[in-house]
């Protein structure tokens, strides 16, 4: 699960360079890879691995609902998104107070960009909280938002889904959720806002995970275990011939649903492959990764954009590529010495299990 977190990190930021192929770049070869496209989609597998992964950390923690295991769940989830945001909110805030043009720029799409409200918001991971706030700092927090969303859901979900003992109402829970998803998806810029949809996204996707991850207990020691490394090959071969395809965005979410369902037997080439040194490496910097690589391509894009003609093809694909390694050595060094940290004070913080008593 480790490695494919680190997939799912790399697959958002290519879809991000992407975007950009074509106006600021002039590589048309990279805005003809057709998976890339899909990028976003993600996202979304990050939802529902946070549902999955969530159920595997701390499933016997709500069997039962108690005060002391609420706080130490709450604690655990405090530090494991908000230091890391605060710190690298810290240094873009550094960044553009040295870059009055690309935050007049930045404006230009939305006039609270940069603005105090949106720090303010950004800081506390609260820029889905509220329908109408506007402006971002970074990106990619609107995903974190509504993982703090999940995450006080969670217990209560949990304590749930314990109880459900039939396989096929998992399966309907999962089915109904990513449903509820695709339609949402296909009202937007209709009646639905988009902040509507991420909130539905980020629900669908985490209840699906959650609902995967009990139909895998309840499966773990069943004739399904051998056909574990086949599911999780079919599923990885259909994401990709998904993105191949205009019109398979609607498998993607149902791909991705297999695909951890049978990851989770440890079995098989896809297994092997999530497993290996560059991909668990990957998977361990993921989340610092996914944080750190927006507002840079952002300032190469506003950068090429007032320059670009001084500069050829090969020198504008050298800067992207700069921006690639410089985001994975800047992620590395977040890990070490903001995540990591922050994440062995908070066990201490959060203390040891409090046994749940029936």
């Amino acid at each position: 699960m480790t490695g494919i977190r680190g997939i799912a990190a790399v697959w958002v930021m290519l879809y991000h360079a992407q975007l950009g192929a074509g106006r600021y770049y002039n590589l048309p070869f990279l805005q003809k890879v057709p998976d890339l496209g899909s990028g976003w989609r993600g996202v979304d597998l990050f939802f529902m691995l946070s549902g999955f992964i969530l159920m595997y950390a701390h499933e016997r923690d709500f069997q039962v609902i108690r005060k002391a295991n609420l706080i130490r769940f709450a604690r655990l989830r405090f530090v494991r998104v908000y230091p890391l945001n605060a710190v690298v909110l810290l240094l873009i805030a550094a960044f553009v107070a040295f870059q009055p043009g690309f935050v007049a720029w930045m404006r230009v799409f939305d006039p609270s960009n940069f603005s105090f409200g949106a720090f303010v918001r950004t800081l506390l991971l609260a820029t889905r909280w509220f329908l109408h706030g506007r402006g971002d700092w970074n990106q990619p927090t609107w995903s974190l938002s509504l993982e703090v969303l999940g995450y006080a859901i969670f217990p209560f979900v949990a304590y749930f889904v314990t109880r459900v003992a039939r396989i096929w109402q998992l399966i309907a829970m999962a089915f109904l959720s990513l449903l509820t998803s695709l339609v949402f998806l296909e009202l937007k810029g209709r009646s639905i806002t988009i902040e509507q949809i991420a909130v539905v996204r980020m629900l669908a996707c985490f209840l699906a995970g959650v609902a995967v991850f009990r139909i895998w207990t309840l499966t773990a020691e069943s004739a399904q275990k051998r056909w574990a490394a086949w599911i999780s090959a079919v599923a990885a071969v259909g994401i990709l011939v998904a993105g191949l395809s205009p019109k398979g965005g609607f498998a993607f979410n149902y791909l991705f649903a297999f695909l951890l369902y049978g990851l989770a037997f440890q079995r098989g080439i896809v297994n092997k492959l999530l497993s290996t040194r560059i991909a668990v490496f990957l998977g361990n910097i993921s989340f610092p990764l996914y944080l750190t690589h927006v507002v840079p391509i952002l300032w190469l894009h506003y950068f090429l954009l007032l320059n670009g003609a001084r500069y050829t093809t090969f020198e504008k694909s050298a800067a992207l590529m700069c921006w690639a390694i410089g985001c994975v050595l800047m992620a590395t060094l977040l890990h070490h010495f903001v995540e990591v940290p922050s994440h062995e004070l908070g066990r201490r913080w959060a203390g040891a299990r409090v046994p749940n008593q029936t």
